[in-house]
């Protein structure tokens, strides 16, 4: 019966020590950046605040707009402030589905992909690829044209816009349709789509706050 009764106990403490753990979870609500309307994208669970910062989460752009056709959109957030049990993040990266990248190029069309680095004016740095789907099959020079039209008339975009700015573009297709314009002049043109971005420096302020954030927190 002793060896029973102490059996049993054991199992207790390790059911007790496995639980443990979570009972100590706190969840934190995570929200878009300001320039994506703040809204809240998900709860996430860690024992302490500091734990948050750099985490990515990867969302689809209907989950923010609610919109259907946003579906092969999926973009990634970056904890970066930690405020009470509200975490706020920001921009990295956006990449449509493969499914709808497949979709899009079609028999007798031609695909053409530029990728170039772009700088926002409040100093964000990104890689973009821009997916350009012409009308008809096009020859080698006519692609290079399309490319490098495409690019210049990016950069020169970009430029002139803040991270918010060119985001809200990004995501309205209202950036895409100037490339489109711009691009047809060369040849006929199907579609013109983000295909990949991703953030490769931060503007200087805001790696201030993060870092900032980081060492505050470790150190409360």
């Amino acid at each position: 019966m002793a060896e029973r009764q102490k059996a049993v106990a054991k199992q207790e403490k390790v059911t007790i020590s496995k639980r443990d753990p979570w009972a100590l979870k706190k969840w934190f609500a995570v929200h878009a950046p300001p320039y994506l309307g703040g809204v809240f994208l998900a709860e996430v669970p860690a024992t302490e605040a500091e734990k948050l910062l750099m985490r990515t989460l990867e969302v689809s752009l209907y989950d923010i707009t609610k919109d259907i056709s946003h579906l092969p959109v999926k973009l990634k957030f970056q904890i970066h402030r930690v405020e009470g049990l509200r975490a706020l993040t920001r921009f990295k990266g956006l990449e449509l589905t493969r499914d709808y990248v497949k979709s899009l190029v079609r028999k007798g069309t031609s695909k053409v992909v530029a990728i170039t680095e772009v700088k926002t004016k409040d100093g964000m740095v990104m890689r973009v690829s821009v997916m350009v789907i012409t009308a008809h099959r096009l020859g080698t020079a006519q692609k290079s044209a399309i490319r490098k039209k495409t690019i210049e008339t990016l950069l020169k975009k970009v430029s002139e816009m803040d991270t918010g700015k060119f985001l809200k573009e990004v995501l309205e297709g209202t950036l895409a349709a100037d490339l489109f314009i711009a691009a047809k002049k060369i040849a006929p043109l199907r579609k013109v789509e983000f295909a990949k971005i991703k953030v490769l420096k931060y503007p200087l302020e805001e790696e201030r706050v993060v870092v900032k954030e980081a060492v505050a927190e470790a150190t409360s």
